[in-house]
């Protein structure tokens, strides 16, 4: 397959990754100057207060909002399931669970420790360790949790187990036993944990170890500045978003790396001579005139993220529609061919299922996702589009969780809420319709201003009004209602003056009253 990451780095204000298959775009990242992402960044924060309704706290780490800290992030030191601490050079213990191959770790992660009652664990005032989750959403402030990791280019130390473990993406049993073998040979430091990733598979000791070593250092030195500092005050920030994809996403799959700027091809290089440097020879200048996105064709794949609607291959398509509560996806059917209905709509669905999973890594969508794929009468085939839609969400580096398919057709999914989607980076609410995508049309304001104008020469405080509206609304009441206008002023007694400003949206105005002097 052929697989190539490009860098878009050209303008500092902003910088995008993209990853492409055989020309297609599979994953998209986006991050600005003026709001870089908290996420991986570890504090030394306060409780404020603990609010047992909620099962949270609320913690001072900085940043002008408290972070909200649920009870189910809540760790002790060295929290571990149940069984003998490792020592050092000691093996770690058969039940090890498997982790995933991120950074932070998925929900998965508390299954096995029960959630603590926040009355012993925590109290306000208290100075603790915590790492941000989720970033800031609107007038919320960061998620964050307890339970830290420090990732490296193939080992994530775990400060708070001092258990092994290996992604979950790496599913052949022989190969976990010997990558955690392996891993017992480095003789590791015995007060903390580390998980494998996936990158792991395959690389010399050597790498491992300097792996390792990395993020020992990394965290002997947080450890230091938190024993010396007091709270709130910042600890550790994640490498940038350059080095965070090439740490996390690059594998020997990836052919080349283009990236348009020098100074981040040099940081980059200097990054990836110290991790993998057999690999140094794939990371490439882009020099050319046309910019590197309309060159690769990514550009026009970018502008369908923001599109509702999806065109799928065999002429269906997919309608996607977010909402605060949740995302709902629609199927529809559309010239796929099929020996019967039923073999069309599971056809359709299938394609949707692909087609689906790559538009919620590309959105970055989270939280609750409903589909409602084309009705199939056999159970059979509502399960092969529920397998289908499982195969997919392995290619997904967020956790995520997939109901089963309801007799109407509905497939639930829950996936993991980590940044705001690539919609809030890129756009604001309309001024106009406020977020609605609807405004009003001209006949509806113009009607809705004529009631507001009788209403206000009924109270008769004001000799006259002057009204500035938009300008098709004042032609509007001037053209098709001046008999209904003249018949006001003549009732009342008072004149109504009608002033098209451009530049007024159609639902905007400004009502002045002269009133009467003295």
């Amino acid at each position: 397959m052929n697989r190539k990451m490009l860098v878009n780095a050209a303008d500092p204000e902003e910088v995008r990754v993209a990853v492409l298959d055989e020309g297609v775009l599979q994953e998209f990242y986006i991050e600005r100057a003026a709001r870089e992402t908290l996420v991986g960044n570890i504090y030394k924060g306060r409780v404020i207060n603990i609010v047992f309704s909620l099962q949270a706290a609320f913690v001072d780490i900085g940043l002008g909002k408290n972070a909200f800290l649920h009870a189910s992030e809540v760790v002790a030191p060295h929290a571990a399931p149940a069984g003998p601490a490792r020592t050092a050079g000691q093996s770690p213990p058969p039940d090890t669970a498997p982790g995933t191959d991120t950074a932070r770790r998925g929900p998965e992660r508390h299954d096995r420790r029960p959630t603590p009652d926040l009355r012993e664990a925590l109290r306000p005032g208290q100075e603790i360790l915590v790492q941000v989750t989720r970033d800031p959403v609107g007038d919320k402030g960061p998620s964050v949790s307890m339970d830290i990791s420090i990732p490296g280019r193939y080992l994530v130390l775990t400060p708070q187990t001092r258990r092994f473990a290996v992604s979950r993406r790496i599913p052949d049993p022989a190969e976990r036993e010997a990558l955690k073998s392996l891993l017992t040979e480095l003789d590791p430091p015995p007060d903390v944990g580390f998980i494998v990733r996936t990158a792991g598979t395959g690389q010399a000791r050597r790498d491992l170890q300097r792996d390792l070593d990395g993020v020992v250092r990394l965290w002997r030195a947080v450890s230091e500045k938190a024993a010396a500092d007091r709270a709130p005050v910042s600890l550790y920030t994640d490498s940038d978003l350059v080095i965070r994809t090439i740490r996390d996403l690059f594998t020997p799959e990836v052919e080349e790396v283009h990236i348009d700027s020098p100074s981040v091809l040099e940081k980059t290089i200097e990054f990836v001579s110290a991790v993998m440097p057999r690999f140094r020879g794939r990371f490439l200048l882009y020099e050319e005139a046309e910019p590197l996105f309309h060159k690769f064709g990514v550009e026009t794949q970018i502008e369908g993220i923001y599109s509702k609607r999806v065109e799928l291959p065999g002429g269906g398509s997919i309608v996607i529609e977010q909402t605060e509560a949740l995302t709902a996806v629609d199927v529809n059917s559309g010239r796929t061919a099929g020996a019967t209905p039923e073999e069309m709509a599971l056809r359709t669905n299938l394609e949707a299922c692909e087609e689906i999973g790559r538009q919620l890594r590309l959105r970055d969508i989270g939280g609750v996702i409903v589909i409602d794929f084309i009705d199939v009468k056999e159970s059979e085939h509502r399960r092969e589009v529920e397998r289908a839609m499982k195969e997919v969400a392995k290619k997904d580096r967020s956790q995520t969780t997939i109901l089963r398919m309801s007799r109407l057709g509905l497939l639930e999914l829950a996936r993991e809420k980590i940044r705001p989607g690539v919609k809030r980076l890129s756009f604001e609410e309309c001024r106009a319709c406020r977020g609605t995508g609807l405004v009003k049309s001209v006949e509806s304001m113009g009607l809705w201003l004529l009631r507001l104008i009788r209403h206000e020469l009924n109270a008769g405080t004001s000799v006259a009004l002057e009204v500035r509206m938009n300008p098709d609304v004042a032609q509007y009441i001037l053209n098709v209602k001046r008999k209904d206008l003249l018949q006001l002023e003549e009732r009342y007694g008072r004149g109504v003056a009608l002033l098209g400003e451009v530049g007024f949206e159609v639902e905007r105005y400004e009502l002045s009253r002269v009133r009467a002097e003295g």
